[in-house]
């Protein structure tokens, strides 16, 4: 094999039901000795499916096991004999040898060695957020399907050893003795979504056959009487582990619980956690920010477009710009380069008129939140529009009587049209810097240094 020519190889994939990955490999040029030379990562590289880099990487290493001589090890239960074993036949056999597979499976099974940014999760002994969870479930999948073999159809004791041996190595991942059906759910559920597409694997169509699923069937699609909402929502390649079918029920329970007047904000909390996912799909995707909103309207509520940053972030933008703003707001309004503002003369004014410690505190907050372009020499137009009309599409606050007791209004603006109210300049603060990640919406040139600053 060390010998041999890139076409070749190309010949030896097609034998082994291995042709999808031809252009690939004729694209990298790989020969003989470059396909024994392969390790895991160049595999994961080259071969798109979880189930073909199995497959391409155990028959790579029984090559290297035959050139060695070396033979696979027999399993024998317990103190078995081999010629115990010889009398076995039938389903009594059979049911022996899956016994020894197990067995063999349990003494040897070992978690992967988890990518950097898990291992620093994990190493917090915090519950990972939904979208760790889904790259730990992911590479215990890849994992268990190698020491499968190419197979993606583990059987319940297997699931129960690698479920075990997590739980056992990080016991935070429990949730109170409840974790161990929810992880080994989620990893059933990921093995059913790796082997959805697979159209040329054998053991994935005989069992496809074996249910009642054909060869270029679909799934039986839904009359649009039976919809729970009137949605052109499609979704088939979802990155949750639940069905497009399950998303649509949450979307449509969310829709109805937004119009109402009194919420269950615990369960709008499950849900939009179940629907990440989704939402962060179709962001990245460049849906429109209207469509966006229309299946998920909480987004229009600072509480849960400060959580969505804070699952995407890990950190609670609402704390921090409070505290920037009471750290940092007297040293941003001695500066020169405010002293001639317009907000800075409107503020003294108005501190004449109200002696109340926690007023003019209030008072010089909002001005140093209104100021922040002019400290960093930004374009204050893009930030806020103080008393005038909105005129720009990216996010920004519109203010009106910013310091007024009882007049003032803030308010989030987005494309021109207001996003959501919102109750003091911190909480404005922080929903603009908030839109910007949540909505992958690119800063202006304009605001970048404001921005890095309170997001940095």
């Amino acid at each position: 094999m060390e010998s041999w020519s890139v076409d070749q190889v190309c010949n030896w994939l097609r034998q082994r039901n291995l042709g999808e990955l031809v252009p690939k490999f004729r694209e990298e040029e790989v020969n003989g000795a470059a396909l024994l030379a392969l390790n895991d990562r160049m595999v994961q590289q080259l071969v798109k499916k979880i189930g073909h880099q199995a497959v391409l990487m155990d028959l790579i290493n029984k090559y290297h096991q035959q050139k060695n001589g070396l033979q696979s090890p027999t399993c024998y239960c317990g103190t078995t004999s081999p010629e115990f074993a010889g009398t076995i036949s039938g389903k009594n056999r059979k049911s022996f040898l899956a016994r020894c597979k197990t067995l063999q499976w349990t003494s040897s099974y070992a978690l992967p060695d988890f990518p950097y940014d898990v291992k620093c999760i994990l190493a917090e002994k915090k519950c990972p957020d939904h979208s760790m969870r889904i790259r730990i479930i992911e590479f215990l999948q890849a994992d268990m399907t190698k020491y499968l073999k190419g197979s993606l159809y583990p059987n319940s004791q297997q699931y129960n050893i690698v479920v075990n041996a997590l739980l056992q190595a990080y016991p935070f991942l429990d949730e109170g003795g409840n974790g161990f059906l929810l992880w080994k759910r989620a990893l059933k559920d990921r093995f059913k979504y790796v082997r959805r597409p697979i159209e040329d694997d054998e053991q994935v169509l005989r069992n496809k056959c074996k249910f009642g699923h054909r060869r270029g069937q679909s799934r039986k699609s839904v009359s649009a009487e039976n919809k729970p909402l009137d949605i052109h929502l499609r979704i088939e390649e979802e990155p949750v582990y639940a069905d497009g079918w399950a998303m649509a029920v949450h979307i449509a329970w969310l829709r109805r619980e937004y119009v109402k007047a009194q919420r269950n904000w615990e369960e709008v909390d499950s849900r939009m956690r179940a629907t990440v996912g989704v939402r962060r799909k179709m962001i990245s995707d460049k849906a429109p920010l209207k469509e966006i909103l229309r299946l998920f309207p909480f987004l229009r509520c600072p509480y849960q477009l400060f959580r969505e940053f804070q699952l995407l972030t890990h950190m609670d933008i609402y704390k921090k710009t409070a505290e920037i703003l009471e750290t940092y707001s007297e040293n941003i309004l001695s500066l020169h380069v405010v002293r001639n503002n317009p907000i800075n003369a409107m503020l003294q004014e108005n501190l004449k008129l109200h002696a109340e410690e926690d007023i003019q505190k209030y008072m010089k907050m909002t001005a140093a939140c209104l100021l922040l372009p002019e400290v960093f020499g930004d374009d204050a137009t893009l930030f806020a529009a103080v008393n005038e009309e909105v005129t720009v599409v990216t996010p920004l606050l519109k203010v009106r009587n910013p310091f007024s007791v009882t007049s003032r209004a803030f308010a989030l603006c987005v494309e021109r049209e207001e996003l959501t109210q919102l109750d003091d300049c911190a909480a404005a603060l922080a929903a603009l810097v908030a839109a910007f990640h949540v909505f992958a919406i690119p800063c202006p040139r304009g605001l970048c240094s404001t921005l890095t600053f309170l997001a940095s």
